[in-house]
């Protein structure tokens, strides 16, 4: 992080504080990370904690409550939700507070806002040994449409079914990280309580503190927290696709004007490992960005698809191709996306579009040294891969990305699965 001094700090085995010293912002923001194997029979476990986490604690037991002690805090932001990377499941707790410096007052907000974390963490709303029951019910209720609502969006939808089809061979890549509504449907609120007593235990925990704070102060006041060390293995951080070899694809038909074709391909390049900047560089040229080949000439030239894009998950080994069509354009679409990568293999593309794409590459990664969220969303990643890379270097390493890389990175690719949503029968 540009400007920012970095301190790490094991609190206890598995359970890590880093606080980074910025003078950059006039907020300070607190990230408290659950990490943990992605596993099928808890992902729905641990999306509902979120929401209760979210809502209520033992002393802010509604969120009228929660609101008027944030409130209290200047109008700190406070938020939880969970994540997959690759095999691991994070739920995750931020707070944004108004850094006090900044303001007429003597109030020491970011202590509070620790100790408000705290408070909802290790203080949720029980009865007895389990959750509050209303609260429960209440959360359970909203959840549900909240996972519901997803069918309404189209090519999430798509996507999802995707998702199903790429990781066929395993269960919990195929659960969204919110979970599903059968599974929903079995949890009970003493359950829940006993899942979340061992999530404190057993989880990976990651704690980051970032802005215009006193260190030692901070340290102090999670070390009287009294972690205890994480007798479970630190989570793998990539899940490795199996790659088939053959392109399968599975169709639904539902009432909509625009079809969703979506496309799963093997490609072994991880984060931070071989071949990783040259695809970076050859997503942007494939389909990630407006001057791709998908963009220009699938959507742009010959007007195949109202939209068409690429992206990369390298914490899976997969590259994912989203695109809106007309149901009737199926087949055109699919050849002429497959011509994108052939042309790309074949080295029909100029090196000087290879230096606009790195350039929005690098414009992108230097915006994004200015948002407090990203760099701390960065030491998570860190953390879990176990390694760092200044910014300098990052910067360099795109630069020496050659046009014979990213051929190379082509040629890795392989189409396994499809999923096409068509509102018509006649579709191909």
């Amino acid at each position: 992080m540009q400007g920012g001094f970095e301190l790490q700090t094991q609190l206890a085995k598995g359970v890590q504080l880093t606080t980074v010293v910025s003078h950059q912002f006039k907020t300070n923001q607190i990230i408290v990370n659950f990490r943990a194997p992605l596993r099928r029979d808890t992902i729905t476990k641990r999306a509902l904690l979120s929401n209760l986490l979210e809502t209520s604690a033992a002393d802010y037991p509604d969120q009228r409550a929660l609101a008027n002690a944030l409130a209290a805090m200047y109008g700190a932001a406070f938020g939880a939700g969970v994540s997959r990377k690759g095999p691991t499941h994070n739920l995750r707790l931020a707070l944004t507070v108004a850094n006090e410096q900044y303001l007429t007052t003597d109030q020491p907000l970011t202590h509070e806002a620790i100790q408000f974390l705290q408070n909802v963490i290790l203080k949720p709303l029980v009865t007895g040994d389990q959750f509050d029951q209303p609260t429960f019910d209440r959360q359970v209720t909203n959840l549900k449409a909240a996972i519901k609502s997803v069918a309404d969006d189209k090519q999430y939808y798509a996507a999802q079914r995707l998702n199903a089809a790429l990781f066929q061979d395993e269960p919990a890549q195929q659960v969204p990280s919110y979970g599903t509504v059968a599974d929903l449907e079995t949890i009970t609120a003493k359950e829940l309580f006993t899942y979340y007593q061992s999530l404190l235990k057993d989880d990976q925990i990651d704690i980051i503190v970032m802005g215009d704070v006193d260190e030692a102060a901070v340290l102090a006041q999670w070390q009287a927290v009294g972690f205890t060390d994480r007798l479970t293995a630190r989570p793998k951080p990539f899940y490795r696709h199996q790659n088939r070899r053959q392109y399968v694809e599975n169709s639904e038909i539902q009432a909509l004007s625009q079809a969703k074709l979506n496309l799963g391909y093997d490609l072994p390049v991880f984060y931070r490992g071989d071949h990783y900047y040259a695809a970076l560089v050859f997503n942007e040229l494939f389909g990630g960005s407006p001057l791709s080949k998908l963009f220009m000439n699938v959507r742009e030239k010959a007007s195949l698809a109202y939209y068409a894009s690429s992206s990369l998950d390298t914490f899976r080994g997969v590259m994912k191709v989203q695109a809106g069509i007309d149901s009737k354009k199926h087949d055109q679409v699919l050849a002429i996306i497959g011509e994108q990568l052939t042309a790309i293999q074949n080295g029909d593309f100029t090196d000087e579009l290879v230096d606009q794409l790195k350039l929005g590459l690098i414009n992108d990664f230097e915006s994004s040294l200015d948002s407090q969220r990203t760099f701390a969303i960065q030491a998570l990643i860190d953390d879990l891969t176990q390694q760092s890379l200044p910014d300098a270097e990052w910067l360099q390493r795109i630069q020496a990305v050659t046009r014979e890389q990213i051929i190379e990175v082509s040629k890795m690719v392989t189409l396994n699965d499809g999923f096409f949503l068509s509102g018509a029968q006649t579709c191909k």
